[in-house]
């Protein structure tokens, strides 16, 4: 199979919904040949809901933008951590340490809300657990910026995570989450 990165303008993405387009981009990638242990899924939150990041295309003047939260991909090759963010303005993928130095301020100098946290989840139980009832959104953007396609739903029988779930940095998903600072993933501290 072919392991090319997937071209950012190709793939399927609805701005405002992070969660779905990384739901998508994991299973094309896995589509493509990729092996599921070489993804993760990144949720960086925190109890406030209130995480500042640089380097978004939704962010003013550098990018700078206060997220509920925002969903990555995580993606390991030739020994190397790479992250696939749509909304970043930086390369895409970026590596790991660049996308963690240009993406989050400096945590120890914000205000303890505005620290961020992430959950790592494997992009295969990401992608056979999430539902997106896209709740959330609901009341606060028009009909119209919804996706045009269906909802994530797991298959019948299969334990659903939503993404307020996902979300919960205090709380524990099935035994297969790993909640920690954002600094320990890269040199954000």
């Amino acid at each position: 199979m072919d392991m090319r990165w997937p071209v950012r303008e190709a793939m399927r993405y609805t701005p405002l919904f992070c969660e779905e387009n990384i739901w998508w981009l994991a299973r094309s990638l896995i589509d493509d040949g990729w092996h599921p242990e070489q993804l993760s899924v990144l949720v960086f939150s925190n109890p406030d809901r209130s995480i500042l990041m640089s380097a978004q295309r939704a962010g003013a003047g550098g990018g700078q933008v206060v997220w509920d939260y925002h969903v990555v991909l995580s993606a390991e090759r030739d020994a190397t951590a790479w992250v696939l963010d749509p909304d970043s303005q930086l390369a895409f993928p970026a590596p790991c340490e660049i996308y963690m130095q240009q993406s989050f301020p400096i945590q120890s100098e914000l205000p303890e809300q505005m620290r961020t946290w992430v959950r790592r989840i494997p992009a295969a139980d990401y992608l056979r657990h999430f539902h997106s009832d896209r709740r959330h959104m609901q009341g606060r953007i028009p009909d119209s910026a919804f996706p045009d396609h269906p909802i994530i739903t797991p298959a019948l029988g299969v334990p659903r995570i939503s993404l307020a779930e996902y979300c919960d940095m205090q709380g524990q998903l099935l035994d297969e989450s790993c909640v920690e600072p954002v600094q320990r993933l890269g040199p954000a501290a």
